[in-house]
């Protein structure tokens, strides 16, 4: 029997609304955010979206300063170089416990991770949060193989501050068209390839490597 997926509910909604807003920069960097205003934006009552507010003030991707409103966070360098530097011990390690006990079922879901993402993305348009989606749940998908589900939360949350700066990154058609015309290496199929060889050495390189080109090419 398919499980119905789980509703969200009003909170997490207007999260996601808010969230999505900040990421494509709906608001500007320097402007006070108050509650009134994402009442009136989203047509919702005050308690949802001071909740999603208090949540997104926790997660540092807004401060609240008392009498004026909330504040957008900035990502900085020094942000990603630590988020990619905290990635690369996390999700070596789970490769790493991963690969003594890896599985044709394993294979299987990284293959249709794939096969989702050749057809959701690379046969269609350029869609950036369709693409980040996609490498969310694939390095999700390849932390929780290790068996550790804090290291999948912890990595989740760390894709999540690195989106908000590539997102910025590529607010642009322009910029999205350089940013893909340059980027021919295919990391997660030629992971997928490597597994399918049980070559884990090279696999595990590859990962590296994914890992770490997000980091200098969000800051070049």
């Amino acid at each position: 029997m398919v499980m119905a997926a789980k509703k969200m509910s009003l909170k997490e909604q207007v999260y996601t609304k808010i969230f999505n807003d900040l990421v494509v920069e709906r608001f500007p960097p320097d402007e006070f955010l108050t509650e009134k205003q994402f009442i009136e934006l989203y047509g919702v009552s005050k308690a949802p979206v001071r909740e999603a507010l208090i949540e997104l003030c926790n997660e540092g991707i807004l401060r609240s300063i008392p009498r004026l409103g909330y504040q957008i966070i900035p990502v900085t360098q020094k942000d990603i170089t630590n988020s990619t530097e905290l990635r690369l011990l996390i999700e070596m390690n789970a490769f790493r416990k991963m690969s003594e006990s890896f599985n044709e079922e394993m294979l299987e879901k990284i293959r249709t991770l794939n096969k989702n993402w050749m057809e959701d993305v690379i046969t269609g348009n350029i869609d950036v949060q369709k693409r980040w989606m996609h490498n969310t749940l694939f390095h999700t998908t390849m932390c929780s193989f290790g068996g550790n589900d804090l290291a999948v939360d912890v990595i989740a949350k760390l894709i999540k501050l690195e989106w908000r700066a590539y997102a910025h990154m590529l607010s642009t058609p322009e910029k999205q068209d350089k940013f893909f015309n340059n980027s021919e290496k295919k990391y997660h199929i030629e992971i997928e390839h490597a597994l399918m060889e049980r070559n884990f050495e090279k696999a595990e390189q590859l990962l590296h490597d994914d890992i770490a080109t997000i980091g200098k090419e969000l800051f070049l």
